[in-house]
C-alpha cells in the first residue's frame, strides 16, 4: 500500500531586497515580491508550476499597489523637492537622499 500526499501551495518570493516608501503609511518598508505556486509532494516544494506577476506591497500596512490611491502618488505641491542625484521626490526635511544616500 503506497500513500501520496500533494498539492499546490503559493509561496512569497522577494525580488528586490531594497524597501521602497510605502504611499499609505510613510514607511520604508514596501517591496517588490511575486507568488509563485509549487507543487508539494509529502509537503515539500518540488518545484514551480505558476509564475505569478510581480507587485509591490508594504510589510507594514499589508497594501499592494493596486489599493494605493492616486492622490497618494502626487505629492503636496511645497512639501517635496527632488533629489540632485537621482532625481526621486524626497521631503523637504530630509538631509539626505534616501533612495541614493546622497547629501541634498
Amino acid at each position: 500500500m503506497f500513500f501520496l500526499i500533494a498539492g499546490v501551495s503559493p509561496k512569497i518570493k522577494v525580488l528586490d531586497p531594497n524597501p521602497r516608501r510605502c504611499p499609505v503609511c510613510g514607511l520604508f518598508q514596501a517591496y517588490y515580491k511575486r507568488i509563485d505556486h509549487y507543487l508539494n509532494l509529502f509537503f515539500i516544494p518540488v518545484f514551480r508550476v505558476k509564475k505569478g506577476d510581480s507587485f509591490i506591497m508594504c510589510e507594514k500596512c499589508q497594501k499592494s499597489v493596486d489599493e494605493f490611491e492616486t492622490h497618494f502618488f502626487t505629492p503636496p505641491s511645497g512639501l517635496a523637492k527632488a533629489c540632485g542625484t537621482c532625481g526621486k521626490n524626497i521631503e523637504s526635511g530630509f538631509s539626505y537622499c534616501p533612495f541614493c544616500g546622497t547629501a541634498v
